[in-house]
């Protein structure tokens, strides 16, 4: 559960995939360029994204990343665990057997639990579409101005 630059960059990279769907696939250096992403660090994050089917690439003079989906079917919760594996660490939530009948072991389990389901709720529940949504509000925001 701890979210580093690799899951930034990561969610960044494929919105822009996103925001460029339907043009072709994008060159690696086209996406670090507009992110200011390490170019070498992109490619790696494309890479474990692509063993992952969240993003797709095609060889050769005209190729590059695409979404492997569509904007609705990917979710950041696939995006973060392609990246990063389990949004909470198993460990957390099953528990130890050593420590099995301790009442503290088993409230704290308890909270692992609730973190992980709202952690889960909100990465799974937000699809790149609406990450696509959210960035046109507020580019519709940005551009208009009230003068009184």
């Amino acid at each position: 559960m701890n979210f580093t630059a690799k899951e930034d960059y990561g969610l960044r990279a494929v919105l822009d995939l996103a925001v460029h769907d339907g043009s072709g696939p994008v060159q690696t250096r086209e996406i670090a360029s507009r992110q200011r992403i390490p170019e070498q660090f992109l490619e790696q994050l494309l890479a474990a994204l692509r063993r992952a089917e969240v993003v797709r690439s095609t060889r050769g003079a005209g190729g590059g990343y695409a979404l492997a989906s569509s904007a609705r079917q990917i979710t950041v919760g696939h995006v973060l665990r392609a990246l990063s594996g389990p949004l909470v660490p198993a460990e957390l939530i099953v528990g130890d057997a050593a420590v099995q009948g301790i009442a503290e072991a088993a409230v704290v389990r308890g909270i692992w639990e609730s973190l992980e389901c709202a952690i889960r709720g909100v990465a799974d529940g937000t699809s790149l579409q609406d990450l696509l949504d959210r960035r046109s509000e507020a580019a519709g925001d940005a551009g208009f101005m009230m003068h009184i």
